[in-house]
């Protein structure tokens, strides 16, 4: 059988490969949830392989059209690149679904040519798309540059990642977000602007007016419903990770027109957020871990994020007391 341009294993070369599986990838995507994955870790800080395939299925049947695997939410700037690459293999053959993949640099280690070499290992993995994450402290030219790279060596499409200043420690500003929807491998933004209203409708504006065609991602767990109002066209969410029913609900209530479900759905998911999405932020994931938990999709015992800053006595008690009220 003949791969298609821009599958797995046929990575398209030149602006001819880059423009098929750019609208490849829009065309599988718009519209569509995608889930910002947790990774299943034992206590020991071990990713807990076994967990991965039931997981990523048990989201895709929820209601999640692909998977965004090591992002954010996932911890991908900690894994080591054998974890990262056994994630996207195991999600994507798993599923069916696309899969993209995190790709991030910690702040002060590594290089862009490390970056590169990595998106090759992804794409090899069965990636479909990369979401490349600010390199922290880069200036524009560099990013720019990056992202080229990455385009023309690796050969996938790339989703440029706003993410809020202070866990990217470069959040891309108008201009910067303009040169990137310019690059021919770049199909699309994920924008995270966490609770920076203003922020997000403007790059949601320079996103549309810049490129058109693009895909404009929310990952807007505390304004999703406000972010599809103001025009992004699909989802590409952390909260996902845990209730992919219950954010694609308020996509699909919304793509449909169903504006009273739409309410309801999104105030639900809106109340999650405000027990999730807290101080301290970086508690979100393993919040998001015990939520996953409390939902099946986890087993509880791998529910654990080991990057979480210490969380009150208490918390996950309340949390799923809360969630049990919101189910109801």
């Amino acid at each position: 059988m003949t791969s298609s341009p821009g599958s797995p294993g046929n990575p398209p070369t030149g602006l001819a490969g880059a423009t098929a599986a750019v609208a490849q990838v829009r065309d599988l995507l718009r519209g569509g949830l995608v889930a910002a994955t947790l990774t299943p870790f034992r206590p020991d800080g071990t990713v807990a392989r076994s967990a991965v395939a039931p997981y990523a299925a048990a989201l895709v049947d929820a209601g999640a059209r692909g998977l965004a695997v090591g992002a954010h939410t996932g911890r991908g700037v900690h894994l080591p690149a054998d974890d990262l690459t056994f994630l996207v293999r195991e999600c994507g053959q798993a599923t069916g679904a696309p899969v993209v993949a995190g790709l991030s640099l910690p702040a002060g280690t590594g290089s862009p040519d490390d970056l590169v070499a990595l998106g090759a290992r992804l794409r090899d993995a069965g990636a479909r798309a990369l979401l490349v994450s600010p390199v922290p402290y880069a200036d524009r030219a560099a990013t720019v540059g990056l992202h080229v790279r990455l385009g023309e060596e690796v050969g996938l499409p790339l989703v440029a990642f706003v993410l809020y200043e202070r866990a990217s420690r470069l959040q891309y500003d108008v201009g910067t977000l303009t040169e990137l929807l310019a690059l021919p491998w770049v199909c699309g933004v994920k924008l995270a602007l966490l609770d920076d209203a203003m922020a997000c409708q403007d790059l949601l504006e320079a996103a549309t007016a810049a490129a058109p065609e693009a895909l404009v991602f929310t990952g807007e767990d505390r304004m999703y419903g406000p972010s599809l109002m103001w025009g992004a066209q699909a989802a590409l969410l952390g909260i996902a990770a845990a209730l992919p029913a219950w954010s694609a609900a308020v996509l699909d209530s919304w793509t449909r027109g169903d504006l009273p479900e739409f309410v309801r759905a999104s105030a639900r998911l809106d109340a999650l957020a405000r027990l999730t999405f807290r101080e301290p932020m970086e508690g979100y994931v393993q919040r998001m871990a015990w939520v996953a938990a409390w939902q099946g999709l986890l087993p509880a015992d791998v529910a654990f994020d080991p990057y979480a800053p210490p969380l009150p006595a208490g918390e996950r008690a309340t949390l799923l007391e809360r969630l049990d009220a919101l189910a109801g």
